[in-house]
């Protein structure tokens, strides 16, 4: 991955941390399927931080002819501003349930993954689908939001361009529609989305994030073709078989904490009732008109996407028996941010007919 020297991934505390409780939380939040985990991190004792990037205002060069001088040129960056959010959790256990000698496992460990994996649940969907205008404010913006105020106040530095139309039927890659054509016009549209990313070629610093029915249609246009059309699998740093689209690897966000609702979604299911999806347009939806869904790439790297902690990682914490004598508290704690260098750092390609 291009990224700095000083950038570390979740995965990498997970490897190196020589606190048990560090490498449990982090390895409990990759084996959950935490998005953090692609994320490389920066670490900055600050609540804000400031960058600048070039949203199209290059200097001009100038070219001379022999015996004259040249013109001195520079270019003029935007500047820009994002904010770390606060991430605390206890997990609070009365002092009898802890010493019941009757428990079978340990009941503050138990509690411990059961907090992870709903704080999993909310990070990958907050991290996709959360605004500051009816979502949480007390949380990063999510892709969505950073992508759909390019065409208007565009605060968040993404090219309108990086909104991708897939063409709905002119790209029908449902089971019924898929032609050798529209799924050719479907391969088209997804390496302009990876292009709209710096990403014309694919690579391993970008990844692609669609749920499990889109995974599944993109096997089932390249059978169609009758070619692996640069899908490959390999394996992580843990083992795990990942899947690759011209080396970026594959990525389900899964569901919301309420297990079922799809964060990126799209149930493949034909036009009618039962549909549950995006409208052509984009927008979750239900009914005869929610048979689309969308995918999203994020090229991470200091240029481009990437995190910043106030801290080295997460800070997890036995705080042993606190002082009212009652409560043993376990501490979970993290102060987390992202930055975005670049106006092609995060794409979505929409309006993709899989039902």
């Amino acid at each position: 991955m291009a990224i700095g020297a000083g950038t570390f991934t979740l995965a990498d505390y997970a490897l190196y941390s020589n606190q048990p409780l560090v490498q449990a939380i982090s390895m409990s939040l990759i084996d959950y399927g935490n998005v953090i985990q692609d994320v490389p991190l920066t670490t900055k004792q600050s609540l804000q931080a400031n960058g600048v990037r070039f949203e199209g205002n290059l200097p001009t060069i100038n070219w001379r002819p022999l015996n004259s001088e040249g013109v001195s040129v520079h270019a003029q960056p935007t500047p820009y501003q994002e904010q770390v959010f606060l991430m605390t959790n206890y997990v609070d256990l009365d002092k009898y349930i802890v010493r019941d000698q009757n428990q079978i496992t340990d009941p503050r460990a138990n509690q411990a993954k059961i907090v992870l994996k709903a704080l999993t649940y909310d990070i990958n969907f907050k991290f996709f689908k959360n605004d500051h205008i009816t979502g949480d404010i007390n949380a990063p913006v999510g892709l969505r939001a950073r992508i759909d105020d390019a065409a208007s106040a565009n605060k968040w530095g993404v090219r309108p361009e990086n909104k991708i139309d897939c063409g709905g039927a002119t790209a029908d890659i449902s089971q019924a529609g898929t032609t050798a054509t529209k799924a050719g016009a479907f391969l088209e549209m997804l390496d302009l989305l990876l292009w709209s990313v710096d990403a014309p070629d694919g690579g391993t610093n970008v990844v692609l994030y669609m749920n499990d029915y889109m995974k599944r249609r993109l096997n089932f246009v390249l059978r169609i073709l009758g070619t692996q059309g640069g899908l490959d699998q390999s394996k992580d740093q843990f083992n795990r078989t990942i899947n690759t689209y011209k080396d970026c690897p594959i990525r389900d966000p899964g569901v919301k904490a309420d297990q079922t609702t799809r964060i990126i979604a799209g149930n493949a299911i034909p036009a009618g009732a039962g549909s549950v999806g995006e409208t052509a347009a984009g927008v979750d939806s239900t009914g005869a008109s929610a048979n689309f869904t969308s995918i999203y790439a994020v090229n991470y790297s200091t240029d481009h996407f990437f995190g910043w902690q106030f801290d080295d990682g997460p800070n997890v914490q036995d705080l042993g028996l606190i002082n009212n004598g009652v409560i043993y508290r376990t501490l979970i704690d993290w102060a987390v941010g992202f930055m975005n260098n670049s106006t092609r750092s995060i794409g979505r390609l929409y309006d993709i007919k899989i039902g």
